[in-house]
C-alpha cells in the first residue's frame, strides 16, 4: 500500500469515526446536548482535527444521514432492476427492503426522522438542505419506478404510482415514529408485530 492510499484510508476512517460519534451522541444525549466538542471526544480526535472535516454538527448529521440514505437507495435500485423480470411478491420484497434499511442502523434512521421535521429543515443552510433533497429524490425516483412496474404488471391496483409510493413509505415511517414515541415513554414496543399487520393490510388494500 502506497503512502497516498494509506493516507486516504486514514482520512476516510476518521471521517467515518466522526459520523458514528455524532450518532452515538445523538442517541445518548439528544440533538441539542450534542456539541462539536463531545463529538470530537467520542471520535478520539482534537477539536482542530474535527473542524478540518466538518464545520458544524448539522453538517456532520446530514452527512451521516445521506450516507445511510444512500444504502437505502442501493436497496431500492436493486429491487427495481430485479422486479423487471417478475413482480411476484413485490410488496413483500419492498417491505423487506424498508426493514433492512431500518435494521442496518436504527439510530441513524431515527436521526433522519428528526432532521426531516419542517422546523429543522427550515433552519438548515441551503447547501445542507440540497444534500438531503438530492438523497431523498434519488430514493423517491427508485421507489416510484418500483410502484410503476407493479401497477403495469397488475400486482397493484391502477393508480398513480407516485401516490402509492408515498402512501406505502409513509405507512412504514409512521409505524416507526409511533413505536419510537412509545419506547421513549417507557411503554411496550410492538414494532415487529405492527409491521407484520401493516404488510397484510397493505397487501389487501393495494391489490387489483
Amino acid at each position: 500500500m502506497g503512502i497516498q492510499e494509506r493516507r486516504a484510508r486514514e482520512k476516510e476512517g476518521r471521517r467515518e469515526a466522526i459520523l458514528r460519534a455524532a450518532i452515538e451522541a445523538y442517541v445518548e444525549e439528544g440533538y441539542h446536548a450534542t456539541t462539536m466538542e463531545k463529538i470530537a471526544e467520542r471520535a478520539e480526535l482534537s477539536r482542530a482535527t474535527l473542524y478540518l472535516y466538518f464545520k458544524t454538527k448539522d453538517e456532520i448529521f446530514v452527512h451521516a444521514i445521506t450516507a445511510h440514505s444512500g444504502y437505502f437507495g442501493d436497496l431500492l435500485e436493486d429491487l427495481s432492476v430485479r422486479c423487471r423480470s417478475g413482480a411476484q411478491d413485490l410488496l413483500t420484497r419492498l417491505w423487506d427492503a424498508f426493514q433492512a434499511f431500518y435494521r442496518s442502523d436504527p439510530a441513524t434512521f431515527n436521526a433522519t426522522l428528526y432532521f426531516h421535521q419542517e422546523e429543522i429543515l427550515r433552519r438548515l443552510p441551503p447547501e445542507l438542505r440540497r444534500l438531503l433533497d438530492r438523497s431523498g429524490t434519488r430514493n423517491y425516483r427508485f421507489l416510484c419506478a418500483i410502484m410503476e412496474q407493479g401497477v403495469r404488471a397488475g400486482v397493484f391496483r391502477q393508480c398513480d404510482p407516485r401516490t402509492l409510493a408515498e402512501f406505502v413509505w409513509t405507512t412504514f415511517l409512521g409505524i416507526v415514529h409511533l413505536e419510537n414515541s412509545k419506547r421513549a415513554m417507557g411503554r411496550k414496543n410492538h414494532l415487529e408485530t405492527t409491521w407484520e399487520l401493516a404488510l397484510e393490510v397493505l397487501g389487501k388494500g393495494t391489490a387489483p
